[in-house]
């Protein structure tokens, strides 16, 4: 026998099996304890949960509890995360969020217009979309064509939904006195005509022409029948093309209304809230708006009754397909998390249901193939007249905000008699042709 006899042998390999033992039990202990860390958060035990900020002006025109259930319908698939909302109304919102984010405190997620996004890409809070798109495939492929918003060749913005402006009107006002919606720009002169009651100071539809909103007088009054009319806002440069005869139809189409008593005086300080207000109270039949309308009067008057006027052709029969949208902030410390918030608005679970609680077209490929859209008499005309080859996008330009004040200006000039039409497009044009130069 060797010097190791045989018990010296098995208490050596005692000795190994245990060392063995202790190191392969310490190895699952670290594993163990590494794997509930993992399902910590996920199990809704963590201490501190990750919070994500969306900045919205929604409220208003859907209903908080709608924007609640958005936010909580989320947080029930990620417990531990927290979403805060900073709410603020529409008006309002591009002042607070560009404060918020020169501060360094911009929401993870930022409700945002094609005419705000410019200035914000400038401050460097903009991300840019296009990795985390190509990583979810399936996200990317469901979003309708029209969501996409880009800036030199990077999306910067989705629109969460999707929409043109028309007519909208109340259909007990138009029962109760027998007529048909308008069909054409001449046929609502006739129509307007029918619901003038001089007695009672009512007429069938007032102009928003305030200054207090800029966008909406170059939206909806100015850009909507430019389409129509056969004119364009921009060339294929980029640059103004606005003035041009269809422009100048456009101001003496609603300076005709005016001339002939067919709208509501005060056009030039008439604000979208008047109209609202004046629209649930059942005394603006009509109304120039987008399919928002529909919630947001029945906040006020929940048994009226709105629907969209047929789409209708002049020189051509387009509109303007626009839309509202959201970014991702730079500034995030939780851009993974963010981006998973982006997606649930988009998800079916929310775009479904909130096209119908809105009376809005969410920009899905989904939402767009739902019966309903053809059912709906605020959606039902939606998709014709954001597929309409003759429609014109909603396309962002430099310094845009700045460009529709001065369009406004000059259009305004024209309506107090300071200039003709044609001298009022020309200067607007001129300016905004300059700006947008220095740019290229």
């Amino acid at each position: 026998m060797s010097k190791l006899s045989k018990g010296g042998i098995n208490k050596m390999i005692s000795k190994k099996s245990s060392w063995r033992d202790y190191f392969l039990k310490g190895i699952g202990l670290i594993l163990t304890f590494s794997l509930v860390l993992g399902l910590y958060p996920s199990l809704g035990l963590a201490q501190e949960k990750v919070k994500v900020v969306w900045s919205e002006w929604w409220d208003q025109e859907w209903g908080e509890e709608n924007i609640n259930w958005i936010i909580s319908s989320f947080e029930k698939k990620y417990p531990n995360v927290d979403v805060a909302k900073i709410f603020t109304p529409w008006p309002n919102m591009f002042d607070k969020l560009m404060s918020l984010c020169a501060a360094g405190e911009s929401p993870d997620v930022m409700g945002m217009e094609v005419d705000w996004f410019l200035a914000f890409d400038r401050l460097g809070v903009i991300a840019d979309l296009d990795t985390r798109l190509a990583k979810d495939r399936d996200f990317q492929a469901n979003l309708a064509d029209s969501a996409f918003i880009g800036w030199k060749g990077k999306t910067k913005l989705l629109y969460w939904y999707a929409m043109s402006y028309h007519f909208v009107y109340d259909t007990d006002v138009f029962e109760e006195k027998g007529l048909v919606p308008p069909s054409s720009w001449d046929h609502l002169k006739w129509v307007l005509a029918k619901l003038k009651e001089p007695a009672k100071g009512k007429y069938g539809l007032a102009l928003q022409l305030s200054l207090l909103s800029s966008q909406h007088i170059v939206l909806r009054m100015f850009h909507t029948p430019l389409v129509q009319f056969g004119g364009r806002l921009l060339d294929e440069n980029g640059f103004p093309v606005f003035n041009s005869d269809a422009g100048v139809r456009v101001l003496k189409y609603w300076k005709s209304l005016m001339d002939e008593d067919l709208i509501y005086p005060g056009a030039l300080e008439t604000t979208e809230m008047t109209m609202y207000e004046m629209m649930a109270a059942g005394d603006l039949p009509l109304f120039l708006i987008g399919p928002w309308v529909q919630s947001t009067v029945q906040q006020s008057n929940p048994d009226i009754r709105l629907a969209y006027s047929p789409p209708w052709k002049d020189v051509t029969s387009g509109y303007v397909a626009a839309g509202s949208g959201i970014s991702l902030s730079t500034q995030s410390e939780h851009q993974d998390i963010a981006w998973e918030f982006m997606k649930h608005l988009w998800s079916d679970e929310v775009a479904l249901k909130m096209s119908k609680v809105a009376s809005m077209p969410f920009a899905t490929k989904t939402v767009f193939a739902a019966p309903f859209m053809k059912e709906d008499p605020i959606l039902r005309y939606q998709l014709d007249m954001i597929g309409d080859p003759a429609s014109q996008p909603y396309s962002p330009v430099p310094e845009m905000l700045d460009l529709y004040r001065v369009l406004s200006e000059n259009i305004q000039a024209f309506y107090l008699g300071q200039k003709t039409a044609k001298t009022a497009l020309d200067d607007a044009a001129e300016y905004w042709r300059k700006v947008i130069q220095e740019y290229k």
